[in-house]
């Protein structure tokens, strides 16, 4: 019996160093250091890493994997897809020059409010853009981190699935990007520091904030007219982006990717560091390899200016196979020719 216990403290002792070693680990794993740039330099040619300046707690994801499966939407694709001639390269920036919301880059701060950030960016993209810039209005993430309780578990991370669906069934009201005080529900989160501190997810409200010039959330509510995924198909996600707007993507990241500096991004180096949604806005090509033209949620400090290219056609880290958007619905009514469900 003595020995039992022995044994057993011994085990314990064990497990909690192990505990404490693990949690040392996983806070220095997001950390960039020019020892670790140097390593993942020497490994590509593809992209560049450099010693990025974010606080390691800034790498927040947020996309759960265990039900993604099960929330992805119905697909949709174009009917007359034989007759879209898709360029060689394409920026959504330049194409739609009246829809200033494609230039901003979020942050979702220290919540894993990746799906809801990169969601609500897409929609407001393609609020202006089906409007052709005629209708000017900013989604915010917080009406469905807070309100959408079929889409996860707020910043403990979500589904994509659900966050399009929310919009056509429920609305989605307003909020000015990273801590901005405009609209209904503005996003003020704080960015992350050094001590990682998750945030509480926020309540949902029925109110706009004080101030704000409508008073009820569901007169400030814009919808969606109808959500869905599009297939895991290089071709159709290009087809989908060249016609409709930026979509909505998930992937696996892996440590080095948080080292990207600019490039066209290929993991070489890390372990897994969890699943993340961005918004897809783009293609080309560049020193002869593909690339898929992305929007990241982690401000303007990381990477591009906030932005960043991943090899395009390879479903590399699986950022083909779970693509979600929509189309927006302008006084409850939109022209759906074209679309195929």
């Amino acid at each position: 019996m003595i020995r039992f216990i022995l044994i057993l403290a011994v085990a314990l002792g064990s497990r909690i160093a192990l505990a404490q070693y693990y949690h040392s680990f996983q806070y220095n794993q997001y950390r960039t250091t020019e020892s670790i740039a140097s390593q993942i330099r020497n490994l590509t040619k593809t992209w560049t890493a450099g010693n990025n300046t974010l606080p390691p707690s800034a790498y927040y994801k947020g996309v759960l994997y265990d039900r993604l499966g099960d929330t992805r939407l119905a697909p949709a694709i174009l009917v007359s897809s034989d007759e879209v001639e898709l360029p060689k390269s394409f920026d959504a920036r330049q194409k739609w020059t009246q829809c200033p919301s494609l230039n901003v880059v979020r942050n979702q701060g220290c919540c894993g409010s990746c799906w809801a950030i990169s969601a609500a960016s897409a929609m407001t993209d393609r609020w202006c853009i089906k409007s052709k810039g005629r209708e000017q209005f900013s989604f915010g993430a917080t009406d469905m981190l807070a309100c959408c309780h079929a889409c996860g578990d707020g910043c403990k991370g979500g589904y994509l699935g659900p966050a399009w669906q929310f919009w056509v069934d429920q609305g989605v009201s307003s909020g000015g990007p990273f801590h901005s005080r405009q609209g209904c529900h503005p996003y003020l989160i704080d960015v992350c520091d050094a001590s990682g501190e998750e945030p509480d997810t926020p309540k949902c409200s029925k109110k706009c904030q004080p101030g704000y010039n409508v008073t009820d959330v569901w007169q400030d509510r814009r919808y969606g007219r109808v959500a869905y995924s599009v297939p895991a198909d290089e071709q159709k996600i290009m087809e989908e982006i060249y016609m409709n707007g930026p979509v909505q993507a998930a992937f696996m990241t892996y440590q080095d990717f948080h080292a990207y500096k600019s490039g066209v991004y290929r993991h070489v180096w890390g372990h897994l560091a969890g699943g993340h949604a961005v918004k897809l806005m783009g293609w080309g090509v560049e020193n002869g390899v593909k690339y898929w033209l992305v929007a990241n949620s982690w401000g303007e400090d990381w990477g591009d200016n906030g932005f960043f290219k991943i090899v395009r056609g390879e479903n590399h880290c699986g950022i083909e196979r779970d693509v979600h958007a929509g189309l927006p619905s302008f006084n409850k009514h939109l022209d759906l020719e074209g679309v195929y469900f």
